[in-house]
């Protein structure tokens, strides 16, 4: 565990020195200021607009955070034969993923974390605004969201390349917020007798990660109900954990069969 304690600091170390972590991080800044000016602009919607234009800044900076970074953790070191000396210091190859991961996420979540207390800083002083408990549950649930895109991030850059991993990674993200239009084209087509398409669908469904349980935007926005309080607080969390464990195993597997030559 020390090992891949050191490792996940030391990578966390590495990405907030990396230049790509304070770029996004300004044009989050940025984002966040441009949501006062749309805010004095439109006149009664002040709320609504500072709410929604920074969850959704969170949302996307946090997905390229874990994306551009986490995808060049692997091929850097292996590009750079780093990967030799901290196999040699006596760290194994699982220990070496599981490391990079954590400070992966250690590196994103801190992002996530920044902008969802400058944002919650935000709507306290905004006059017309108000912090919500909705508010800091929809900071609490990107922070499992990012969780399952750092995993699916290690899991392509353990045998592909850089480039190829972030568009991977990119499509997981996209299909896991569109699952549940994927399950409701399944309902359909078992509805007009194509059963066996549906349970295809079906499948792809409960494998592919459910990533639009973890987006409250909208509630938050638009003052919606989010059902059970049990399932975001304890249940969804569990299931981006075990998801995210599922990755890293094959990501383990995949990685230790790759060549380092």
């Amino acid at each position: 565990m020390n090992k891949i304690w050191t490792i996940a600091l030391n990578t966390y170390k590495e990405a907030v020195r990396n230049k790509i972590f304070y770029i996004i991080a300004v044009f989050a800044l940025v984002l966040l200021a441009f949501s006062l000016i749309l805010a004095t602009l439109a006149l009664g919607e002040d709320d609504r607009i500072i709410k929604h234009v920074g969850l959704s800044a969170i949302n996307i900076f946090g997905l390229l955070m874990a994306a551009f970074v986490g995808v060049n953790l692997v091929y850097e070191e292996l590009e750079k034969r780093t990967v030799y000396t901290i196999i040699a210091s006596g760290a194994s190859r699982s220990q070496f993923l599981l490391g990079k991961f954590l400070g992966l996420f250690m590196t994103v979540a801190a992002n996530v974390l920044i902008m969802g207390l400058l944002l919650s800083a935000l709507v306290i002083f905004w006059p017309q605004s108000n912090l919500s408990a909705l508010l800091i549950m929809a900071i609490y649930m990107f922070l499992f969201e990012m969780m399952m895109v750092c995993a699916i991030a290690i899991l392509f850059s353990s045998f592909s390349t850089p480039v190829l991993s972030a568009v991977l990674t990119f499509m997981c993200w996209m299909i896991g917020h569109m699952s549940e239009d994927l399950l409701e084209w399944a309902r359909r087509l078992a509805e007009q007798g194509s059963a066996g398409l549906a349970k295809f669908l079906t499948v792809i469904y409960y494998f592919l990660p459910n990533l639009e349980i973890y987006n409250l935007k909208n509630q938050v926005v638009y003052h919606e109900d989010i059902g059970s309080i049990f399932y975001h607080v304890m249940v969804y969390p569990v299931y981006a954990i075990i998801y995210s464990a599922i990755l890293l195993i094959i990501a383990i597997l995949s990685f230790s069969r790759r060549d380092f030559k």
